[in-house]
């Protein structure tokens, strides 16, 4: 046999030790024992992914530290002290540190899929828990404060998910928008009647079926994005008619009725909208 196809095999069998170990299919020693048969020094043997961190932490060099340290002190003196900073100061840190993490998202797009989802949805929640933290300091939780707030996260999620070609991002940006939406009906017309409910979600809900089957042959995520939040604004009506105090005899009746409808229309265009949505 090949010295290479020996390496390999010896390799393998080390890797499946390692993974008893962890299972806890065998005892420790007795994994000891079989690694020994294989391996010249038990230090060679395989490490897991905390053991690897653990390793490239201690093998960092000294400028990494004490950036790493550094950065971390400026991040805790930013948020014992933010209360006192000026609002000018305190919105520009809120930019700065979003942006950080969007260029990070923007940095990492090809290679790093998940780290790219992970790094954008924490700008995307520290924006929103910034700017919750500066409506509360200064006062402004009631009136247009929030539905501010809330319009630039959602600018922010849909545009991100547009220039990065993030479906996920960009959904979660009309989810913002919806949510924007039912907050002003609710704002304005705090108790509806079904009718009402029904009047302001369903055009809604048609035009983004309609828009995700006119975007979906340049622009496939895109489709995909206004097909399921087209969806959800078909429900909407029956959430907003709970929260506003509707008869929830109609509720149950709209919610039956229009599961059933959505579900027989979308057997009966199956091949069409499946065509555009998984393909």
């Amino acid at each position: 046999m090949p010295a290479a196809d020996q390496e390999e095999k010896r390799k393998f069998i080390v890797n499946e030790i390692e993974a008893w170990r962890r299972s806890k299919l065998l005892p420790e020693h007795y994994c000891d024992f079989l690694q020994n048969l294989y391996l010249d020094d038990l230090s060679e043997r395989p490490k897991g992914a905390v053991e690897t961190a653990v390793r490239k932490i201690g093998q960092a060099p000294r400028k990494s530290w004490v950036l790493v340290f550094g950065i971390f002190a400026l991040i805790c003196l930013a948020v014992l002290h933010f209360s006192a900073f000026p609002l000018a100061l305190q919105i520009g840190l809120v930019g700065l540190v979003t942006t950080g993490f969007v260029a990070m998202g923007g940095m990492w797009r090809e290679d790093r899929p998940v780290r790219a989802l992970l790094a954008l949805g924490g700008g995307m929640l520290f924006l929103f828990g910034a700017g919750a933290a500066i409506l509360d300091l200064h006062g402004w939780t009631e009136g247009i404060g929030p539905i501010v707030l809330l319009a630039i996260c959602a600018a922010m999620c849909i545009g991100c998910g547009l220039i990065l070609r993030l479906a996920l991002v960009h959904w979660f940006g009309w989810i913002s928008v919806i949510a924007l939406y039912a907050k002003l009906l609710l704002r304005h017309i705090p108790e509806p009647s079904w009718g009402q409910t029904q009047l302001f979600w369903i055009p809604a809900a048609l035009l983004f079926a309609w828009l995700s089957w006119y975007l979906h042959v340049r622009f496939r995520s895109v489709g995909i994005v206004f097909f399921t939040a087209g969806l959800i604004l078909w429900f909407m009506p029956e959430l907003h008619a709970s929260m506003g105090g509707v008869d929830s005899r109609w509720i149950q009746s709209g919610l039956l009725g229009k599961t059933l409808l959505a579900g027989l229309i979308m057997y009966r265009l199956r091949k069409q909208w499946m065509e555009w949505v998984v393909r």
